[in-house]
């Protein structure tokens, strides 16, 4: 992959460049040494039973291309702050080194391929962690049983569940975590799926000492054995914690206040993050605390703006099983979805300022006895970040944030079949979360020189010159057209500065670095990318137009908003009202990320709450699980689809809906309209929005809107094949084009397998031809409703 960025020449003097504010030291390397090939690479070495020398020697030169990179970055970080000495000191009071990691789901190692798992891209690759604890080792000389792992992935646990019931052993949460499991109590056979921390173990065992409290192997052990030890039990071992896991013996956890609290005026976090009770000795040996590396990867984000050093451990240190009580079986949990054996949402933590009550055995909203929702306001995501943020640094606890750059995950953060890497090449390690997070928010969204982006600011009086383009719709010849105007994302979000009066970080840095692709320093103007090279001062710019399809409108605002205009002018629609009535609390015609609906924010997530218990315990449970997470967002937006009269999702869907039509405009073919065949759309035209919701629409139920592209992984596809498995011996699904093959037996006359989809009226027909078992109906009891030998 070819680095995705661009430079233009300033005239601009070198004594000018910032100099004040924290510090961010950087590093831009060539993407296809770095980590790219790793998968690869791992597979082949696996699939020869680990002994293909000749793989492992590549995936060890990667891994030293990195750390050659990383050693540069982290030793000017060390230049300016001095902040070795820091973390010498702490270790020589018994505190670990922990590395936080962001993993949304473990699946980079794929159990049955070995190769590139789905979540590859979406978590912190192994890879960069262990070309970190490398520097860590050499360049301050701590040992590695002073190093460990801590991390609360949302959905460690679903997985531990399912591969040990595929492998018919028990699969640890740790073992997860390591991506290869031994069985040390039997027939020594290792099952490989997992993020993959065994492989940098491996790595560092190349590069240590002979000391025995140096064996980077020590711990792995206890990770595939489920054997706990706290930091102070740990002897010479590198453990991994999953900081999830309090309610097993709350004793691991300690609540922390926070006088300032916006959200929570105390927080439980697990010891081996904030330590153990000052005023009991023993705790204290147990649970000495730690140095916090902080390692992300840069994403833009569905509830936020970006995902990066202030949500990895903003969001990321809330421990998802930790319960009201101490009772090992209260499933009352504080942060996460209540009464679910497995919480793999943090829905209970405010993810917008207002939230809806829930019923923590429906798991949707609350009504009042008027039959209004019951909505409480909160601080919102930015109060939930800095609650928990405060509480760690007022531990005294030394952060340094470390965030991979080198693939910036755009459209989409969670769902690897939309999530788009961008090779931009850079890794950034600073101090300060709130700096690191402003530099790495204005890189994403300025794509115009800073020359002409102050030109802009002044005329148009933007809050800030870090803008980039964006399309925009108009009515041209009865068509909507996509044109260029500026935007950016940052003239509407506050959490920043929010964190800044909280005294987190500041908004002020000066970057130094390295571009390793050409032998030049980095440096920053006006909080702007510089690459120096003698004479010559270059603005680095991103070529790519970032945003989140789930936050669009607020991501590419103006896009989505002339869209509806144009809808509305030519279709007499009322999309850009109902926008601005469903947002824009203060009626100031700009919908910012504190607006963000009434509420829905926590309830889409918990409405798909239980999905995961389903997935883990019920036989099939994963087609079940896809069935309901596919159909309930879609279920609850409209009062007639329902039982209940639910439409909370009803502003969310629209805004899915409004990307869709987005989605089409860029493709890259022309078709027709399905609806005004004078319109076209594809190519920067855009459809009109009854094409765009119904293309939304059936796309969410059958994967396409053809019976030749509807999807076996769809919610039509999952109850096909749960009934071809369970009813009909597996006949279709145990050979590839399954439901083609099953449309084209139906067509010879076979008897339809014995299940009844219910749809709303006008989903029932691709190409005007009925859908196999399909029944459209205006019963809100039986909508999205399937009868075969159970109801789903």
């Amino acid at each position: 992959m070819n680095i995705i960025n661009k430079e233009i020449l300033v005239n601009i003097n070198i004594a000018d460049m910032d100099k004040y504010g924290s510090s961010i030291t950087g590093i831009r390397l060539n993407v296809n040494n770095a980590y790219t090939d790793i998968p690869d690479l791992l597979k082949e070495y696996i699939d020869s039973n680990e002994e293909d020398n000749e793989s492992w020697q590549q995936i060890q030169n990667r891994i030293n291309y990195i750390y050659s990179a990383v050693s540069i970055m982290l030793a000017k970080l060390d230049e300016e702050t001095n902040f070795i000495l820091k973390v010498k000191e702490d270790i020589s009071n018994n505190k670990l080194l922990i590395f936080k990691p962001n993993l949304i789901s473990p699946i980079c190692i794929d159990p049955t391929t070995h190769g590139a798992g789905l979540m590859i891209y979406l978590n912190t690759n192994w890879s960069i962690i262990a070309a970190i604890m490398r520097w860590f080792h050499d360049y301050a000389n701590i040992h590695y049983s002073h190093m460990a792992i801590a991390e609360g992935g949302c959905s460690i646990e679903l997985y531990g569940v399912q591969y040990s019931k595929y492998t018919k052993h028990t699969i640890t949460n740790e073992a997860i975590f390591e991506g290869r499991s031994h069985d040390f109590y039997g027939d020594d056979d290792n099952f490989y799926g997992g993020w993959g921390f065994y492989f940098a173990r491996k790595y560092l065992s190349y590069h240590c000492t002979s000391d025995e409290d140096d064996n980077p192997m020590n711990g792995y052990e206890e990770s595939c054995k489920g054997i706990y030890l706290s930091p102070g039990e740990a002897i010479n071992k590198m453990m991994i914690y999953d900081i999830n896991q309090l309610q097993i013996d709350r004793s691991r956890g300690r609540t922390i206040d926070i006088p300032d609290g916006q959200n929570y005026s105390e927080i439980v976090l697990h010891k081996v993050i904030v330590g153990g009770n000052s005023s009991d000795l023993e705790d204290i040996k147990l649970y000495p605390g730690c140095v916090l590396i902080n390692v992300p990867t840069m994403k833009l984000h569905a509830q936020d703006l970006i995902t990066n050093a202030l949500k990895n451990l903003g969001l990321g240190l809330y421990p998802l099983q930790c319960a009201v009580t101490e009772n090992p079986s209260d499933t009352n949990w504080l942060y996460g979805s209540q009464n679910t054996k497995i919480p793999s949402y943090r829905s209970l933590v405010p993810h917008s300022p207002l939230i809806m009550k829930i019923d923590g055995n429906t798991h949707l909203p609350m009504r009042d006895k008027y039959g209004r929702y019951i909505i409480k306001r909160t601080a919102g995501f930015s109060g939930t970040q800095c609650d928990i943020i405060k509480a760690v640094q007022s531990q005294g606890i030394l952060i340094v944030n470390i965030s991979d750059n080198i693939n910036i995950v755009n459209v989409v953060h969670a769902v690897p079949t939309e999530a788009q890497p961008i090779p931009e090449g850079f890794i950034w390690a600073s101090l300060d979360c709130v700096a690191l997070d402003t530099f790495c928010a204005r890189y994403c969204f300025n794509t115009l020189p800073m020359l002409e982006s102050k030109k802009l600011k002044k005329e148009y009086h933007f809050p800030t010159e870090f803008i980039h383009d964006v399309p925009i719709a108009k009515i041209k010849k009865q068509q909507i057209v996509s044109t260029l105007w500026v935007d950016s994302p940052l003239f509407r979000y506050y959490l920043y500065n929010d964190a800044e009066k909280r005294g987190i970080g500041s908004c002020s840095y000066y970057i130094k670095g390295v571009d390793l692709t050409n032998n030049t320093k980095l440096a920053s103007y006006h909080g702007h990318l510089i690459s120096l090279s003698n004479n010559n001062m270059n603005e680095v710019l991103t070529k790519t137009l970032y945003y989140n399809s789930n936050s669009i409108l607020h991501s590419l605002q103006p896009t989505i908003l002339s869209y509806a205009k144009s809808n509305d002018t030519l279709f007499h629609s009322n999309l850009y009202k109902e926008l601005l009535a469903g947002f824009d609390e203060n009626h100031d015609g700009i919908i910012d990320y504190n607006e963000r609906g009434t509420g829905f924010e926590n309830s889409l997530i918990e409405v798909i709450s239980n999905t995961s218990d389903i997935s883990a315990f019920e036989k099939y449970g994963d087609l079940k699980a896809t069935y309901l997470r596919s159909l309930l967002w879609l279920k609850y937006s409209n009062s007639k689809w329902n039982a209940d009269g639910h439409d909370f999702l009803k502003m969310k869907i629209l805004t899915m809906q409004l990307y869709e039509a987005f989605k089409l405009s860029n493709n890259k073919e022309l078709n027709h309209d399905l609806f005004f065949h004078n319109m076209v759309y594809g190519k920067g035209y855009w459809p009109s929005f009854k094409t765009a919701e119904y293309i939304y629409n059936m796309s969410t139920i059958y994967g396409g809107t053809t019976t030749e592209t509807i999807s076996e992984y769809s919610a039509y596809g999952s109850i096909f094949k749960y009934c071809d498995i369970v009813l009909n011996n597996s006949h279709y699904t145990s050979s590839t084009n399954a439901l083609l093959n099953y449309f084209n037996d139906l067509k010879s006359g076979i008897k339809p397998l014995p299940f009844t989809f219910y749809i709303p009226i006008g989903f029932g027909k691709m190409n005007r031809k009925p859908i196999p078992n399909t029944v459209e109906t205006n019963d809100p009891k039986l909508i999205f409703t399937t009868e075969f030998n159970e109801i789903w």
